[in-house]
C-alpha cells in the first residue's frame, strides 16, 4: 500500500512512497486533477457555510471525494490508511485515504506570525513587556512570579509596567490556564510553565520542542509543535532583536498565545463537514 502527496495541485506531478521507497510521479490526468480541485474548493467554501447545509454538503463531498479516490488507486494501487492521499493548491489542500472517512481540510499557506519588531511597530507588542522579562532575569526573579504578578514585580527592579504589558504577561501565569478553552493553547502554555520552571531549554523550547518534549517527559499533539515552532521561527529569525533565553522563551509565548487572537485565528480553524457521526 502507498501515499500520495500531490503539491500545488499535481500539475507537476507528486511523490509516491511506498514499500520500495520515495519516488516521484507524472501528473495526474487533466479530468482527475480538475475534480481533486473541485474537492478543495468545495471543502474550502463549505467551512464557510451554517451548520445545517454544510453537513448536506459534507456527505455529498465525502461521496465525490470517494469516487475520486477509486480513480487515483486504479493508477497506483492501493492506499493505505485513512491519512494516504495529501492534495494541496494554492488556496488549501485536504488529506484522506481508502477507509471511507470524510476528506480533512486544512489551510494553505502554513501560519505564519509577524515578527517580533512588527508586533511592536504595529502595538500589538509592548516594548515594556520585553524590558521588564529582561531586568526579571538579571534579578534573579522567579518568571511564573513574574507572570503572575507583572505590576508588582516590575515595581521590585524599578520600572512601571503599561497596562497592556501587564495584561499580556498575566494570560501566561499558571493560574490562567484553567481559563483557556482551546486545548492546544491550554498545552502550549503548560509545556511553556515546564521549559521555564525547568530552565535547561529556554531557548530551544520553540525550535526543537519534540526534543525537549521528550527531555521533560511531556506529551504534545502534533497541533501544538505545529503552532510552536510557527511562533517560534518567527520570533528567532527576526533580524535585528537579541533577547536573552527567559526574554525570548516568553515573547514565544506571547506570540503564540496572543497573536493569533489579536490576527483572526478563526480563518485557521478546521471543522468537520461530514455530517457523519463520529461517537
Amino acid at each position: 500500500m502507498s501515499q500520495i502527496i500531490l503539491f500545488g495541485g499535481g500539475d507537476a506531478g507528486g511523490l509516491i512512497i511506498g514499500p520500495n521507497g520515495v519516488r516521484p510521479i507524472p501528473p495526474f490526468d487533466p479530468a482527475i486533477r480538475l475534480q481533486l480541485r473541485g474537492i478543495s474548493a468545495l471543502l474550502a467554501g463549505a467551512r464557510h457555510m451554517s451548520d445545517k447545509p454544510s453537513k448536506e454538503m459534507g456527505t455529498l463531498i465525502n461521496k465525490m471525494t470517494n469516487l475520486v479516490i477509486e480513480q487515483v488507486e486504479a493508477i497506483v494501487g492501493q492506499l493505505g490508511g485513512s491519512n494516504a492521499f495529501v492534495y494541496q493548491d494554492e488556496d488549501g489542500g485536504f488529506t484522506c485515504g481508502s477507509t471511507g472517512k470524510p476528506p480533512l481540510p486544512f489551510p494553505w499557506p502554513p501560519l505564519k506570525f509577524p515578527n517580533v519588531n512588527d508586533l511592536i511597530a504595529s502595538g500589538v507588542l509592548e516594548r515594556d513587556l520585553l524590558d521588564i522579562v529582561a531586568a526579571a532575569t538579571e534579578k534573579n526573579i522567579d518568571i511564573l512570579e513574574l507572570l503572575e504578578n507583572p505590576a508588582e514585580e516590575a515595581q521590585k527592579v524599578g520600572m512601571r509596567l503599561s497596562s497592556r504589558a501587564a495584561t499580556d504577561l498575566k494570560r501566561l501565569a499558571p493560574s490562567q490556564l484553567g481559563r483557556i478553552s482551546d486545548p492546544v493553547d491550554k498545552e502550549i502554555l503548560a509545556f511553556l510553565h515546564a521549559v521555564v520552571k525547568d530552565g535547561r531549554f529556554l531557548s530551544t523550547w520553540s525550535t526543537r520542542p519534540g526534543e525537549v518534549a521528550d527531555t521533560l517527559k511531556i506529551k504534545i499533539s502534533d497541533q501544538a509543535f505545529e503552532k510552536i515552532l510557527a511562533g517560534g521561527a518567527s520570533t528567532l529569525f527576526d533580524p535585528g532583536t537579541v533577547m536573552n533565553p527567559v526574554a525570548l522563551a516568553v515573547v514565544v509565548g506571547i506570540v503564540i498565545m496572543l497573536v493569533p487572537t489579536e490576527a483572526g485565528r478563526g480563518r485557521f480553524d478546521v471543522r468537520d463537514f461530514s455530517g457523519i457521526n463520529k461517537f
